[in-house]
């Protein structure tokens, strides 16, 4: 009997690490909700928290960043409607962005310094913005920046992964030193 309790409690841990890396995996919640929940909820430990957050952040991002490419084409391909609305907003994008890069010629196919220092400055404004803890400014809301701006994959991926660890970080510090000053 006492063995079957043993495997129930490890059974019963392993499904509150696999929802919390789940809670890091959906949208608006992401690492916020799943240190939240873990510190909160289950009680894990900050650092067991923290990772559990990172390894579901980790494992959608560039699930996420493959979707976009895939489905916005499937879109352009299948609906009028969305075939204007995303030429419109990518069209709108480089209007109005393009300015910051205009100094630097760009030549389609061909990677040279220029274009290396605009996929560098495009993953650090990238970090920055899943870095700071707001709204709509995690992975999910990442992704989607990446792929209006035109972020390469393994420059968006980094940048995103960085910028989760940094938020995860802050909210690990923020949301452990909470449920210590309530207890």
């Amino acid at each position: 009997m006492m063995q079957r309790t043993c495997l129930n409690r490890i059974v019963c841990n392993m499904g509150q690490e696999f929802i919390t890396v789940l809670i890091a995996m959906t949208p608006t919640l992401e690492a916020h909700g799943a240190i939240t929940t873990a510190i909160g909820v289950f009680h894990f430990s900050a650092v067991k928290a923290f990772l559990l957050a990172i390894l579901g952040t980790v494992a959608i991002t560039p699930l996420l960043l493959i979707f976009w490419n895939h489905f916005v084409s499937f879109l352009m391909r299948r609906i009028y409607l969305c075939n204007r609305f995303f030429t419109w907003l990518f069209s709108y994008t480089q209007r109005k962005h393009g300015k910051h890069f205009a100094k630097y010629e760009i030549q389609e196919g061909v990677e040279t310094l220029e274009t290396k220092k605009i996929d560098f400055w495009k993953a650090v404004a990238l970090y920055v913005f899943v870095a700071v803890p707001g709204p709509l400014t995690g992975v999910w809301g990442g992704t989607v920046a990446a792929f209006v701006f035109g972020v390469p994959f393994k420059h968006s991926f980094v940048a995103l992964v960085l910028g989760a660890v940094t938020v995860a970080l802050i909210d690990v510090f923020i949301i452990s030193g909470f449920f210590q000053f309530i207890s």
